[in-house]
């Protein structure tokens, strides 16, 4: 069995570009094993309406010594009980995958065939992400494949940077443009990996932080829109199924831009995950939002 590997930093397109690598393998049986930094699963909610054999490890990186035994375990009961064709991946946009190879060189891994790692850069934000989050120059240095993803966005000027930086972190990088998340069948199907297995299992990146917030199902898209632009700048990413007075929604916010999608089925808990930076104020961002939206903001979960 084949198995692929997707990694690139919060909001560069993952879950996107994951949907039509699962539409290039249509007529295969695949299994999706999600990995989330946060403790609250979204991406899973989203790609389990495409494929019904999704498994999610949420809480940390799954090659962090804190949750590779719960990955091997995952992997292990996919290859025993579901006997896929092919295995994708998508770690957390905090994961740092450099030991991807050497977990799986295990025995007890000999039935899988490591196609290697794709990377999925977000050319508006690359310039600012490589230079403010070490795990990011990370992923693009193990992959095996790069992706510019939302090209649409940038000028000839800024794509040339983008690529640039790229072959400095690896000068030897296969590197592909698009948009949307859309992938050329050949460039995954042709995929090979250079086995990179020098590297050990990683300990946790402490200079990364994970928050929850529940908002009132009261609360306006208006109002949240207010209310997250309050704190948006000390953030990485910021995602979250919400029932709002208008609606319900998928929130989905990278950058200074916030998305707010309509979500038609029912949503469990009202809260938005935030990610982010030890070396930037959340926190102190997220009590002052607090202050400012008290009827709306109701906890902040650390």
């Amino acid at each position: 069995m084949d198995l692929y590997l997707t990694t690139g930093f919060l909001g560069a397109g993952k879950t996107t570009t994951i949907k039509d690598i699962l539409n290039i393998f249509k007529d295969k049986k695949v299994a999706l094993i999600i990995n989330e930094f946060g403790q609250t699963g979204i991406d899973g909610k989203i790609l389990a309406d495409i494929t019904s054999d999704v498994h999610e490890v949420a809480g940390g990186s799954i090659f962090c010594t804190c949750k590779i035994n719960q990955f091997e375990n995952v992997l292990e009961n996919i290859i025993k009980q579901n006997n896929p064709e092919i295995i994708l991946i998508e770690t957390s946009g905090l994961s740092d995958p450099s030991s991807a190879y050497q977990v799986l060189k295990q025995d007890k891994f000999r039935s899988i065939n490591y196609k290697g790692c794709i990377c999925i850069v977000d050319a508006l934000h690359f310039n600012k992400v490589i230079h403010t989050a070490r795990v990011a120059k990370k992923q693009v240095r193990i992959s095996d494949l790069i992706i510019i993803n939302k090209i649409d966005l940038v000028n000839f000027v800024k794509l040339e940077k983008v690529k640039s930086l790229i072959y400095e972190l690896h000068p030897f990088a296969t590197v592909e443009q698009t948009s949307y998340g859309v992938i050329d069948p050949s460039w995954i199907l042709d995929l090979s990996t250079t086995h990179k297995d020098n590297h050990e299992i990683n300990i946790k990146d402490i200079t990364l932080v994970s928050y929850e917030i529940i908002i009132d199902p009261k609360c306006s898209k208006n109002e949240l829109a207010k209310l997250i632009e309050s704190f948006i700048e000390d953030s990485y990413r910021v995602k979250g199924f919400l029932q709002l007075k208008d609606g319900k929604f998928l929130i989905n916010c990278v950058g200074d831009s916030i998305i707010m999608e309509e979500y038609c089925k029912e949503i469990n808990e009202n809260k938005l995950v935030i990610l982010s930076s030890g070396r930037l104020p959340i926190g102190k961002s997220l009590k002052h939002t607090k202050e400012l939206y008290p009827n709306i903001l109701l906890d902040i979960i650390r």
